[in-house]
C-alpha cells in the first residue's frame, strides 16, 4: 500500500505558499493596486522553482491537491512535461507545442465552477495547421478554404452539396416549377455574392487575427481566407516557424483574456468579474527537452512584444538550474551576475522581479517575465519538529478563497435590481407621464440641449398646460390643426436653415424666440388660428432667407416656439425659468416677439426679459404702460390712447345720421384686473368725452335692458345713433353680439365696432360662420389693416388688391405668403391651411417684426453682435423699417404711436358659406402708411383711395 503523500516542507515554503496564493488571487476592479495594474489586472511572473526534485515535485504536487479541494474550484491544470511529450501521438510537433494543446485540453474541461472556455481562437488556428488544402476544382479558388473552416465549425458539407444540387433535382418537374428553381437559385446566388466574402461563423476571430494581433504579418494576406491558407500544413514551410509558434500562444492568451475581460467596451460584463482566481498552470519536470522551458520562453516573448496583460500563472519546476543556451542564442534566461533567490525571499524577489519588469520588457529581455527561486531540500520530520516559525504548519488552514465577485457580478443579482429599477422608474412618474401626455407634452426628449424645454404648469385648479419651449416638432404646442402645421412648418425651414448654415458658414444664424399662449382649457373659446397667423408671417420670413441669394453674408432665420399658456397665464415663470438661461446660453437669440396680450404676467415677463437685457418685440399688445416696464421693449402696433383716438376721430367723422350716444361696453371686473381692459375704457371714455357732441356711458356685462337698444331704445338716441364699443376680450363677443341681434330682429341695429382684441376670434372660421354672425356687419379695429386691405388677390394672385398693389414691401409680403401656401414642401401647402381668403393681419405684423430682426442683422454684417445692440438700433433716429403694414421707427415712440390703425368692415356675407371668403374693407384710418417714399393717396377717412 502506497504511503500517504505529504507535501514538503522546507526553509521558506510558508513565504513561497503565501506568494502564489497572492499572485493567484485577482485584483478588484476598481481599486488600483499596483501601478503595473492594466484595467485592475497585473501582470504575473513565470515562477520557475529550482531544486531537489522532493522539493519541487512535492511542492507542484501539494499545491495541485490545495487546489482541487477548493471551493469554489477555480480551473487549474498540472502537467508533467515528460509525461505528456512521450505520450503524445504527434511525434513531428514540437513539445512545447504538444505542451500548449494539453494545457487547452484540461483548461475545457467542464469541471471547474466557471464556465469552460471555448478556445476560438487558438483551436481555429491549431486546426489550419493540420489541414491539408486540395486543389480546387471549383472557380473560386478560396472554396476549398471556406470548406475547412465549415468543418471546424462542424457544418455538414453536404448542406452545401444539396443546396448545390436541388435546382437540377427538381428540374424536370413542370414549367412552374423550374420556374420557381431558378428564382431560388438566382437570389441563392446573390445572397452568396453578398456574403460569399465573409467568414463563416468566425467574423470576432477573423477579426482578431487580421486587425488585433501582428504575428505572421497578416497585412501580407489580403483577407481572413488568404491568412488562414498560410496557416495550413501544406503551406507551413513558407512560413516562420517562430512567428507561428508565437501566434499559436498569443491565440491561447487572448481566449484567456477575453474569458477575463470585465467590460465590453465600456458596459460592465459580468462574466469576468465573476472570475475573481487567476489560472495556475503547474508544470512539472520542465526542462528544454521535454519543451517545458521553451513554452515559458515563448509565453515570455509574447507578453513582451504585445504588451497584453493575460491571467495565465505560471510554475515550473526544474530539477537543477537550466543550463546556459549556446553562444548567439538570445534566448537565454540568466542573466550575469545574478544572485540566486530562495524561498525565504520569495516575497523580495517578487518585489524585485515588480520593479525590474517596466525596463526588462521594455528591452524585450528573454527573461523579463522570469522569477526564478530555489528551493532547499525538505526537512526531515525531527527537523521539522525543531523548527519555529510558520514554515512546519504551512500547509495547514490554508485561505484559498480568492474571494467573492461583487454583489452586482452574482448571477440574478444585477437583474433583480434592474427590474426593482425598473419597476420604480416606471412607477413613480407613470402619473405624471400620463399627465404630459393628455396635456400634449414630450416628457422624454424634454432637455435644452435637444431643443426642448417643458414642463406642466397648473393654470387653474384642474388645468394643467404644457409650457416652455421647443425648436422642433419633437414638442408641438396645442390641438389645433392649422396652428399644429404652422409650427411644423417653422421647425422644417429650422431645420432647413441649419443645414445651409452647416454648409455656408459665412451665413450667420439668428434666433428670435416666438412667445405666445399656445394652449387653452377645453371650454374655451379656440382663438388658435389667430396664433397661426403669427407663426405664419415668421415662417414666410425664414423661407425667404432659406432661399436668399442677397448675399453671401445674409442671415439665416431660426425660430424658437414658446408657450405661456392659456392667456399667457405662466409667462413670467417661462420667461424667469426657461427663455432667460437660453438666452444667456444662446447667444444667437437676439429677440422675443409676440407676447399675445396685456396681462400682469406678460407686464412681469417682459420686466424680467429687460433686465437680462433681451428686446422684446410686442407683435399685438397694445396696453397702456408697457414701455415703461422695460427699456428694450418695442411694439409694433398702436397702443390704446391710438385706439381711442381712432374711435373718436370716427365718431366725428360719422354725419349720416351723426352718432349721439357711445355705448362702452366692458366685461365683468375679476379679481385680477385686465390690463387692456382696464386702459382701454379708461382711455376711451376719456377721448370720446371730450366730444360735445357725444353722450359716453360704460356698461358692464351682462348689461340688462342696456342691451336692448331696439326693444327697449334709450330717449337719447336709437337706432344708428347709437354706437355700442365692445371694450372686452374675445371670449364675451359672440353672446354680446347674439344679445343684439335677438333683440333687433326685425328693426336698424346700432352701429357696434369692437376693440383690436376681437381680430382674433375673425380669424376663426368656425365664428365668421355662425348664423347670427353671418347676418351682421362686424366692424372691429384692426392694428395690420394694409395686410388685410391687400384682400384675396394676394393669396389667389400673388400681388396685393389695388390701390396698394405698388407698394414693394407689401407686394414682397404676398409673393412669400402666396409661395408658402403654394408650396407642396410645406406644411401649410393646400386650401385646408388658406383661411381665411385674404392675409391676417396677425401674419403681417409678425412678418414686419422678423424682418426688422433680420434687417439689423444684415445691417451688423457677418461678425457676432450682442443683442442689447439692436435695442439701440432700434432707438436710433435714422433707423425706420418699410414693412408690409406700413412704416415703423421706434425713434419718437417705442409703443407706435404714429402706427397706422383702422376700423374694418367684414360685411354680410351672400350666406353662411361664403362667410369664410369675405374681404373686409376699411371704414376710417389713421396714422402713417408707408412714408414719404411710399406716399399713398387716402380718401377723406383715411383709407387708401381706390
Amino acid at each position: 500500500m502506497a504511503a500517504e503523500f505529504k507535501p514538503p516542507v522546507f526553509p521558506g515554503v510558508h513565504e513561497l505558499l503565501k506568494l502564489v496564493l497572492t499572485l493567484r488571487k485577482r485584483p478588484p476592479f476598481l481599486p488600483r493596486v499596483s501601478s503595473m495594474a492594466v484595467h485592475g489586472d497585473i501582470p504575473l511572473p513565470l515562477i520557475r522553482l529550482v531544486g531537489p526534485e522532493e522539493s519541487v515535485h512535492g511542492f507542484l504536487r501539494g499545491f495541485r491537491d490545495l487546489l482541487e479541494k477548493a471551493e469554489p474550484r477555480t480551473p487549474y491544470v498540472l502537467l508533467d512535461a515528460e509525461t505528456v511529450v512521450l505520450g503524445s501521438p504527434t511525434a513531428a510537433e514540437p513539445p512545447k507545442l504538444k505542451l500548449l494543446e494539453q494545457l487547452c485540453r484540461h483548461l475545457q474541461e467542464d469541471r471547474f465552477s466557471t464556465r469552460p472556455n471555448s478556445f476560438r481562437r487558438y483551436r481555429v488556428a491549431k486546426f489550419l495547421t493540420r489541414q491539408t488544402l486540395t486543389p480546387s476544382r471549383n472557380r473560386d479558388p478560396q472554396s476549398e478554404i471556406v470548406a475547412l473552416l465549415r468543418k471546424w465549425r462542424g457544418q455538414s458539407l453536404s448542406v452545401q452539396d444539396a443546396a448545390q444540387t436541388q435546382v437540377s433535382a427538381q428540374g424536370d418537374s413542370g414549367p412552374s416549377t423550374l420556374g420557381l428553381s431558378g428564382a431560388l437559385w438566382f437570389v441563392r446566388l446573390l445572397i452568396l455574392k453578398w456574403f460569399g466574402r465573409r467568414s463563416y461563423g468566425i467574423v470576432p476571430e477573423a477579426r482578431w487575427f487580421m486587425r488585433r494581433q501582428s504575428f505572421m504579418v497578416p497585412e501580407h494576406s489580403s483577407d481572413f481566407f488568404g491568412f488562414a491558407e498560410r496557416l495550413t500544413a501544406d503551406r507551413l514551410d513558407e512560413q516562420n516557424a517562430g512567428q507561428l509558434h508565437k501566434l499559436l500562444v498569443h491565440a491561447f492568451l487572448e481566449d484567456l483574456r477575453q474569458a477575463y475581460r470585465r467590460r465590453l467596451s465600456v458596459l460592465p460584463r459580468r462574466r469576468g468579474w465573476r472570475r475573481t482566481a487567476y489560472v495556475p498552470v503547474l508544470i512539472d519536470h520542465a526542462s528544454e527537452e521535454n519543451g517545458g522551458l521553451p513554452l515559458l520562453r515563448l509565453i515570455n516573448d509574447v507578453r513582451n512584444e504585445t504588451g497584453k496583460v493575460d491571467p495565465l500563472l505560471v510554475i515550473a519546476g526544474c530539477r537543477d538550474e537550466p543550463p546556459a543556451p549556446p553562444a548567439g542564442d538570445e534566448t537565454g534566461t540568466g542573466r550575469p551576475g545574478e544572485v540566486p533567490l530562495f524561498a525565504p525571499a520569495s516575497a523580495t524577489a517578487y518585489s524585485t522581479w515588480k520593479r525590474e519588469l517596466p525596463v526588462q520588457r521594455q528591452k524585450l529581455a528573454a527573461d523579463a517575465r522570469f522569477l526564478t527561486i530555489h528551493l532547499p531540500e525538505p526537512l526531515s520530520p525531527q527537523a521539522i519538529a525543531r523548527t519555529s516559525g510558520e514554515d512546519p504548519d504551512a500547509w495547514a488552514d490554508l485561505n484559498l478563497d480568492p474571494g467573492k465577485p461583487s454583489l452586482l457580478a452574482q448571477r440574478g443579482v444585477l437583474e433583480v435590481i434592474l427590474v426593482a429599477c425598473l419597476v420604480a422608474v416606471a412607477a413613480l412618474p407613470a402619473a405624471r407621464l400620463q399627465d404630459y401626455w393628455q396635456a400634449g407634452c414630450s416628457y422624454l426628449k424634454a432637455k435644452p440641449d435637444a431643443g426642448i424645454d417643458v414642463r406642466l404648469a397648473e393654470i387653474a385648479p384642474g388645468d394643467e398646460q404644457c409650457v416652455g419651449y421647443s425648436d422642433n416638432d419633437s414638442q408641438i404646442f396645442g390641438t389645433n390643426d392649422r396652428l399644429a402645421a404652422a409650427q411644423r412648418e417653422i421647425f422644417r425651414l429650422n431645420a432647413e436653415a441649419a443645414r445651409i448654415h452647416d454648409t455656408h458658414r459665412n451665413r450667420p444664424l439668428i434666433s428670435i424666440i416666438y412667445f405666445g399662449g399656445l394652449t387653452h382649457a377645453g371650454a374655451d373659446l379656440e382663438t388658435d388660428n389667430a396664433v397661426a397667423e403669427e407663426l405664419i408671417g415668421l415662417a414666410i420670413v425664414q423661407r425667404q432667407q432659406n432661399i436668399s441669394v442677397t448675399g453671401e453674408h445674409d442671415p439665416l432665420l431660426r425660430v424658437i416656439i414658446a408657450n405661456g399658456g392659456r392667456e399667457m397665464a405662466a409667462a413670467d415663470r417661462v420667461a424667469r425659468d426657461m427663455l432667460i438661461p437660453l438666452a444667456e446660453q444662446d447667444a444667437s437669440i437676439k429677440a422675443v416677439v409676440g407676447l399675445d396680450r396685456t396681462v400682469q404676467t406678460t407686464r412681469r415677463a417682459i420686466a424680467d426679459l429687460g433686465r437680462a437685457a433681451v428686446p422684446t418685440i410686442g407683435t399685438t399688445l397694445t396696453g397702456s404702460g408697457l414701455a415703461e416696464t422695460s427699456k428694450f421693449y418695442f411694439q409694433m402696433v398702436s397702443g390704446n390712447p391710438q385706439q381711442a383716438q381712432l374711435l373718436a376721430g370716427y365718431l366725428k367723422h360719422l354725419n349720416d345720421p351723426p352718432v349721439d350716444l357711445l355705448t362702452i361696453v366692458r366685461p365683468e371686473r375679476t379679481a385680477q384686473p385686465d390690463d387692456y381692459v382696464e386702459t382701454l375704457v379708461t382711455e376711451v371714455s376719456k377721448a370720446a368725452g371730450s366730444l360735445t357732441t357725444v353722450a359716453v356711458e360704460v356698461v358692464t356685462l351682462p348689461g340688462g335692458d342696456v342691451l336692448k337698444p331696439c326693444t327697449k331704445p334709450d330717449p337719447r338716441a336709437s337706432g344708428q345713433r347709437r354706437m355700442y364699443f365692445y371694450a372686452g376680450r374675445e371670449t364675451g363677443y359672440s353672446s354680446f353680439l347674439q344679445n343684439i341681434k335677438e333683440d333687433c330682429a326685425v328693426q336698424a341695429q346700432p352701429r357696434i365696432v369692437a376693440d383690436d382684441a376681437i381680430e382674433r376670434i375673425v380669424a376663426q372660421p368656425s365664428f365668421r360662420q355662425q348664423s347670427f354672425v353671418a347676418e351682421m356687419n362686424l366692424d372691429y379695429v384692426a392694428l395690420g389693416s394694409l395686410v388685410v386691405l391687400a384682400g384675396r388677390s394676394c393669396a389667389e394672385n400673388r400681388t396685393p388688391a389695388p390701390p396698394l398693389s405698388d407698394k414693394g414691401p407689401l407686394v414682397e409680403f404676398c409673393a412669400g405668403y402666396y409661395d408658402l401656401i403654394h408650396d407642396e414642401a410645406s406644411e401649410l401647402y393646400g386650401e385646408a391651411w388658406a383661411v381665411p381668403s385674404y392675409p391676417g393681419e396677425r401674419v403681417g405684423i409678425a412678418f414686419d417684426a422678423a424682418d426688422m430682426v433680420v434687417t439689423a442683422a444684415r445691417q451688423a454684417g457677418p461678425e457676432a453682435w450682442n443683442r442689447a445692440w439692436l435695442a439701440q438700433l432700434f432707438r436710433d433716429r435714422e433707423f425706420a423699417h418699410v414693412g408690409a403694414s406700413g412704416r415703423i421707427t421706434f425713434a419718437d415712440s417705442r409703443v407706435g404711436a404714429t402706427r397706422n390703425t383702422a376700423i374694418l368692415r367684414l360685411p354680410t356675407p351672400a350666406g353662411a358659406k361664403e362667410a369664410a371668403n369675405t374681404a373686409p374693407h376699411c371704414l376710417f384710418l389713421i396714422g402713417e402708411l408707408y412714408g414719404k417714399e411710399g406716399v399713398t393717396p387716402q380718401d377723406s377717412n383715411g383709407c387708401p383711395r381706390g
